[in-house]
Formats: C-alpha cells, structure tokens, sequence
C-alpha cells in the first residue's frame, strides 16, 4: 500500500503584510537643546562684572587698561606701592532714593588679587593732577577694600595710570576731575573742610601735590 504523501501548506501569498513595528524613540526629549547664540559686546561684559562688585553702575563712562594704585602712609609720610593694579573704570551710578543728584565711582579690577578698589565720588575730598599721577583724598573707601589700604588708616590714593597709544591717562584724569567737581557743585557730595588727619598736613586744607611731591615713594 502506497502511503500518503503529507501536503505541503504554503502561506496564502495573498495575505495582508503584517506591518513592521517602529520603536518610540525619545532622541528628541534628550537631545541638548542649544538656544540662539547671544553675542555679547565688550562693554556688556564689562558692565556685568563690575555690577558683581558695585550693582548701582548704570554706565561706564571711560576705561584705562592699566593702572598702579598707591597709597600714603601717614605713619612713615611715604607713598606705598600697593598689591592693587589693573583695569579702571569710570562709571555713572544710578540716582540715590529720593535724589537725581548725579552718581559716580572709580573701580579698578584688580589682576594681581581678589580684592579691588572702589571709590565712591561723593566720598572724595580733593582731586589733584600731577604730571604722571592722580592723586585723591578720601574719606571713606568702599567695604571689603584690601586690608593693607584699612591697616594704613590713609586718606589719600595715588593712582598712576600707565601711558598708551589713546592717550588714556590724561582723558580719565581729567574726566574724574570734572566728575568729582560735578558731585559737588550738584550737592551729591559733602564737601570737607576740617583739616585731614595726614600728619605733617593736619591744620590746613588737604595739599595733594605738596604732599605727594615731598614724599617718597616705596
């Protein structure tokens, strides 16, 4: 007896493709999203680390790229050579409460530290240009300020500003000069006239470039 052959069973070609199954993918919600690229002037820049040190700068006037500072130690009636130099700022602070007396202070970001000098215009007593340098006279400094300047207990500032192709020193000298002046003659600024605790100088109206010009520097 001849045994049966099996029947082949063949898929019915004519049957619905079943489609293929696609993974979700999330790609999109991990993928780093990069905004716009913001291209940020100098001046912006500027303003943003100096509002770190001083938040009421509203503008900045002027720049000098370098410059010493100097201090008068009344103890040994010399000029010290401090560990503060780099960038000054001039800058316009915004108004005080209740006032539109016009604002201003002198910033210079210190390069060689982490403490900078600021000087608030309304707390300078005098301003006096010599021939390399600026010296001022001041009641208060800013907070914080480096403690070889508080240690000293001076009350003035020599400022030598290092000579460039722009011309830098004598536009800032003389744009602080006529800032400070302004300070006064608008009433932002108390003006002193109680003589100076600057030893050889006590008893008569603070002499900045008879002081520094008779002094040593260190």
């Amino acid at each position: 007896m001849t045994p049966r052959k099996t029947r082949q069973r063949h898929q019915n070609s004519t049957a619905p493709a079943q489609p293929a199954v696609i993974q979700a993918s999330d790609y999109e919600s991990e993928a780093y999203y990069q905004g716009p690229i913001t291209t940020r002037t100098n001046t912006e820049l500027n303003l943003s680390v100096l509002r770190h040190h001083v938040p009421s700068i509203r503008s900045i006037l002027s720049i000098a790229p370098s410059a010493q500072i100097y201090t008068y130690l009344p103890a040994t009636t010399s000029w010290n050579k401090t560990d503060i130099e780099g960038t000054l700022f001039v800058c316009q602070l915004a108004p005080l409460p209740l006032s539109d007396a016009p604002q201003y202070c002198i910033v210079v970001l210190n390069r060689k530290g982490l403490e900078n000098l600021i000087v608030h215009m309304n707390g300078i007593e005098n301003v006096e240009i010599t021939e390399e340098f600026l010296i001022v006279g001041v009641r208060s400094l800013d907070h914080g300020q480096q403690q070889n300047l508080e240690d000293a207990d001076m009350k003035a500032i020599g400022l030598f500003i290092h000579a460039d192709k722009q011309d830098t020193r004598e536009v800032n000298c003389r744009l602080i000069k006529e800032k400070w002046e302004e300070v006064r003659l608008t009433g932002s600024g108390n003006a002193v006239t109680e003589p100076s605790n600057l030893g050889p100088m006590v008893g008569r109206r603070l002499s900045l470039t008879d002081l520094f010009g008779q002094q040593g520097v260190q």
